[in-house]
């Protein structure tokens, strides 16, 4: 079960490579990056870790504990964490996903990154996933290179919330992933949010305010444009608060805004299907559940639930 990354440069054995690997004086390796490479990326989720990822994100669809369907958000979240952990030095700007499939426990997934600079300073990465050849998403992701001298404002330890940290903790658990090597930095621990983690938290409060336990999110896209961080050190952690705009026939879109304590920090949207209803409708989904939870794995026509 534990996840496999590899990387792919077309150039390696050319004049101009995309990767180099270089030893510094003190015989440290790190590698830098030149050119447009691939990364790929293979994992299973387990029914086990994703019934923790949903009681940590506070997602109450029943559809990823009573049925076999891997949460959106923790689609999103194996495309999104990897780069915040290897590429530390890269500052995510936006996310925009479209979800063409749903995953499934235990199946093998692959993630195909592929980097380009558009610009000196400014990257591109666009992520297919798959299924065996079994397209899920497709995710565009754009950020640009940390300002060099930035200073970076450490957290004092005193100041961290105890069970906040416990739970993002456990969110990475969920992820096959040690939490440590997120949080330690370059000579500090980085006592912030994750923006996988943010990213995860409005299709949960999407489903919470759902009618029933339904909701079959489309497209997701974060706005992370400040690069801010949340500490994690507020009362109660990030907040996600929705809005829909105007009521179509075809679809929902909800507008979210993330915001910790009086500041909001991030924005984006989500296109939901009209499975998804709100509270105060009277049309009841639990049918539509039942059929996601007892529909053979092997279907390929459902749009990816959150």
């Amino acid at each position: 079960m534990t996840d496999k990354i590899c990387f792919r440069d077309a150039k390696a054995r050319t004049h101009r490579p995309g990767l180099v690997l270089e030893v510094d004086v003190h015989n440290e390796r790190r590698m830098l990056v030149l050119d447009k490479f691939l990364i790929k990326h293979e994992y299973r989720i387990s029914k086990q870790n994703g019934e923790c990822f949903v009681d940590v994100t506070n997602d109450s669809n029943l559809i990823h504990r009573k049925g076999n369907i891997v949460p959106g958000a923790m689609t999103v979240s194996k495309i999104i964490l990897p780069l915040e952990i290897i590429f530390s030095e890269l500052e995510i700007s936006s996310v925009n996903i479209k979800f063409t499939g749903s995953a499934y426990y235990s199946e093998r997934t692959c993630n195909l990154f592929l980097w380009q600079f558009v610009s000196n300073d400014y990257v591109q990465i666009e992520v297919k996933t798959y299924q065996h050849d079994r397209p899920i998403a497709t995710t565009i992701i754009l950020g640009r290179l940390k300002t060099a001298g930035r200073q970076v404002k450490e957290i004092d330890e005193s100041t961290v919330n105890k069970k906040c940290l416990e739970r993002v903790q456990t969110y990475f658990e969920t992820l096959g992933i040690q939490s440590n090597f997120y949080l330690q930095k370059e000579g500090y621990k980085d006592y912030t949010y994750p923006l996988a983690y943010i990213a995860s938290l409005p299709s949960a409060e999407i489903v919470n305010q759902l009618s029933g336990q339904g909701g079959m999110i489309n497209i997701l896209r974060m706005d992370f444009g400040s690069y801010e961080r949340i500490p994690i050190t507020g009362d109660k952690g990030p907040e996600v608060k929705l809005a829909r705009a105007k009521k179509r026939n075809t679809f929902n879109k909800i507008m979210a805004e993330i915001a910790e304590g009086l500041v909001t920090y991030y924005r984006g949207l989500a296109i939901v299907n009209p499975i998804a209803k709100f509270h105060n409708s009277k049309e009841p989904v639990i049918d539509t559940i039942n059929k996601l939870i007892n529909t053979d794995s092997q279907e390929k026509e459902f749009i990816a639930p959150t």
